[in-house]
């Protein structure tokens, strides 16, 4: 498929991969491409790009009919939240259905195998199971969802992406402060498996899938192939930051107990309680609710209505602090249960079947990846 004459329509556009794919892209001479914006504050990085930039919501129809237009090849990268990841990818494909694109490639995560992938899902033919996780048992319905449209006609590509770092990664945003404040631990010394994906690598995946005929119908891992620790990852920002710093370790069994000492269910619900309803978090999902919405953007209008000085006491009533007070024990920060989990897992997922079919060869390697993570950290100050 000769892709780059064709409309490109991109879902998660304003985020760390949808941005990138959308750069190269536009760097690839692709001059069709479309990108589907649900908040266009968050828009900047693309809105620079010679791109259609198409207002729309996941669960908005309507919308992804208006943004699909003749998109021939859709790259769905948006996400959403809870069940709406889901029913989101399922009104996408119905939309790409009944207009017939000629490719679809879905990003998944590997992470449909849980956040501690277990021993023997190292390839793609290992079969899924529910974990209880929300994000990965939602980012596994939706990859059903995918298979069931890919025996409807629609030419579909699921891609399995690990830890997708990069300039403007998360990943690396969070971590320099994290490392800078005292909030990183090394879980079992760092053994944990890390199987990182440089975005570029992940961008490379999603053209050869574009390419080849024989990925359609197919799933993929996409990582950088390399047998990484998660003390590798850690080390190599705390590199950066050009000091002497010797993190603490903290074993699994620890971290377990601290969290078996912390307030029980009733307790633990009251507070969990009075943090939810003052989240950002939880306004977003109530906006999603028509009644619910308009009481919000009235309230937020007349706040807004107010001199400065009365808005910052309002929300030093109301407001969810940026962070809650760290968990420590000894001295030492304790990582949450997610953090936990990822980073206590050892399988290294395979890439064998995207060399084979694709022809996929991580082009940077984590060395040199990290290198271009550094360069563009003391660019944006973070160093």
């Amino acid at each position: 498929m000769n892709w780059k004459d064709k409309t490109v329509l991109v879902t998660g556009a304003t985020g760390f991969i949808g941005g990138r794919i959308c750069e190269r892209l536009v760097q690839a001479g692709n001059t069709r491409v479309r990108a589907l914006v649900h908040t266009v504050q968050h828009a900047a990085r693309i809105a620079r790009l010679p791109i259609e930039l198409c207002p729309g919501n996941l669960l908005d129809a309507a919308s992804l009919r208006s943004a699909m237009g003749d998109a021939k090849i859709v790259i769905h990268c948006g996400l959403g939240s809870g069940r709406g990841i889901a029913r989101g990818t399922e009104n996408l494909l119905r939309q790409a259905q009944a207009v017939g694109v000629e490719r679809f490639i879905h990003m998944s995560t590997a992470a449909v195998y849980g956040f501690t992938p277990p021993p023997g899902s190292e390839t793609e033919d290992a079969p899924l199971r529910l974990t209880g996780d929300a994000y990965c048992d939602n980012k596994l319905r939706a990859e059903r969802v995918v298979r069931r449209f890919r025996g409807g006609g629609v030419p579909a590509v699921i891609l399995r992406p690990s830890i997708v770092y990069g300039p403007c990664s998360a990943w690396s945003t969070r971590l320099i402060p994290d490392l800078q404040e005292g909030r990183v631990v090394l879980i079992d010394g760092g053994r944990g498996a890390c199987n990182t994906t440089y975005v570029d690598n992940l961008v490379d995946a999603i053209f050869l899938s574009l390419e080849n005929d024989k990925s359609v119908g197919q799933t993929f891992f996409i990582t950088d192939g390399e047998r990484l620790t998660w003390g590798d990852f850690i080390q190599s920002h705390v590199a950066m930051l050009g000091e002497k710093m010797t993190l603490p370790v903290v074993s699994k069994e620890e971290i377990l107990a601290y969290y078996r000492q912390q307030p029980g269910l009733i307790a633990g619900s009251i507070k969990a309680t009075g943090r939810a309803l003052r989240s950002k978090e939880l306004r977003q999902i109530l906006q999603q609710i028509p009644a619910t919405e308009r009481v919000l953007s009235g309230m937020w209008g007349w706040l807004g209505s107010l001199p400065e000085e009365r808005r910052e006491k309002i929300r030093g009533r109301v407001g969810v602090p940026r962070r809650s007070p760290d968990p420590t024990t000894n001295g030492r920060y304790m990582p949450d249960e997610v953090t936990l989990a990822t980073q206590t897992g050892t399988v290294f997922f395979q890439i064998d079947k995207a060399k084979r079919i694709l022809g996929y060869t991580p082009r940077i390697p984590f060395a040199r990846g990290i290198q271009l993570v550094e360069q563009w950290l003391r660019f944006a100050n973070y160093l």
